[in-house]
């Protein structure tokens, strides 16, 4: 009997899950900070290694004194308004909003994100976030190849020995599953 596709998805899915609890555990367990320092180092180096970190610099000082005159701005009118309706200052006070050029933070979240598996690979703890994130990445497969018959598992062997990969713990295990019925 073969699962169906939603089935599929269903247990992709929940070991996904899983698999993301797991992360969580480790890293709340060994190292809690791991994940946003390794997030804020590889935003960093993205700036550097694509060369606009003097222009991120001074964006971000001409963003402070920008944030400081609008800030006084909003206080002066917020001030004439609170003068004509007869009301305190701080009611007619509005929030200040942060925006940023999409094609630059698009450029530096891509390199950041790339930057992070170099970063999480330098320590024990992150080796373990990638090879948990890289299961994860792989369950569709894994899950597939748990149910496949067996020309299928070994159509996959061949590729994984033709493109030189390695296969994940997990999908080690799904190969070894007993085929489905073969047709």
């Amino acid at each position: 009997m073969s699962i169906t596709v939603k089935e599929k998805d269903h247990w992709r899915s929940r070991i996904g899950k899983r698999i993301e609890r797991r992360i969580e555990t480790v890293v709340a367990k060994e190292d809690p900070t791991l994940l946003q320092r390794v997030k804020e180092q590889a935003h960093d180096k993205a700036y550097e290694s694509l060369g606009i970190q003097a222009q991120r610099q001074e964006l971000e000082e001409l963003e402070k004194q920008k944030e400081k005159i609008e800030k006084r701005e909003r206080r002066l009118e917020a001030e004439q308004r609170a003068i004509l309706k007869g009301i305190p200052v701080e009611e007619e006070l509005g929030s200040s909003r942060y925006s940023y050029d999409s094609t630059v933070q698009n450029a530096v979240t891509a390199r950041a994100a790339a930057l992070e598996t170099d970063i999480l690979a330098e320590s024990d703890v992150g080796k373990q976030v990638l090879a948990l994130r890289e299961e994860k990445d792989n369950l569709l497969d894994t899950v597939w190849l748990a149910t496949s018959s067996s020309q299928i598992k070994e159509l996959w062997e061949q590729v994984n020995s033709l493109l030189e990969v390695k296969p994940t713990a997990l999908e080690k295990k799904a190969l070894a599953i007993s085929p489905t019925q073969d047709e």
